[in-house]
């Protein structure tokens, strides 16, 4: 029934529970299936967790639930962080070639005039990216307008004032330990 008024609802906290601890039946995953039945899945899912695969995009190529993704990551916790430490030495291999080709390009003059500041930029920023260094600054400044000011100052003019009474108060004593 349709009605104007407010709603009020209460929730009942004195009711016994409906279960018993020993008849909870907890859900429990173990990714032992997906091993067992699809175990070119399973490497799938450990080889693309490694190339830091979106969950998304696990769950939907694969087929796999996301509880199943979060158990192969724990599980193979080794084999990930050896495969991204492998991936981050090829990436350094492939990063210092092509600066070596950048640099030669550079001696023979063999880049293009507009790309010459992209790359530059690049570089600039994937240098300061590894030595740990911002790779932006992003600056706000905030300044004022000679309205904003006046009103500001008259508001503080039609602040009323309050009278208090001060009084001082004796420091406490510091207890001696008995």
């Amino acid at each position: 029934m349709p009605t104007k008024r407010p709603r009020v609802t209460y929730e009942a906290t004195n009711l016994p529970a409906n279960l018993e601890v020993e008849e909870a039946c907890p859900s429990v995953f173990t990714a032992q299936g997906l091993y067992d039945k699809r175990p070119g899945d399973y490497a799938k899912c450990v080889q693309m967790l490694a190339q830091g695969s979106p969950i998304t995009r696990i769950k939907k190529d694969l087929k796999i639930s996301h509880n199943t993704i979060a158990v192969v990551r724990s599980r193979e916790q080794e084999v990930i962080d050896a495969s991204k430490k492998v991936m981050r030495g090829l990436i350094g291999v492939a990063s210092q070639m092509a600066v070596e080709q950048m640099i030669e390009k550079l001696e023979n003059d063999q880049i293009p005039a507009g790309v010459l500041p992209i790359a530059t930029g690049i570089l600039i920023d994937k240098h300061r990216q590894y030595e740990g260094e911002p790779t932006q600054t992003i600056e706000v400044k905030k300044s004022l307008s000679l309205d904003e000011i006046k009103a500001e100052l008259a508001t503080l003019k039609d602040e009323k004032v309050v009278e208090a009474e001060v009084t001082d108060i004796d420091p406490p004593v510091p207890h001696s330990p008995e």
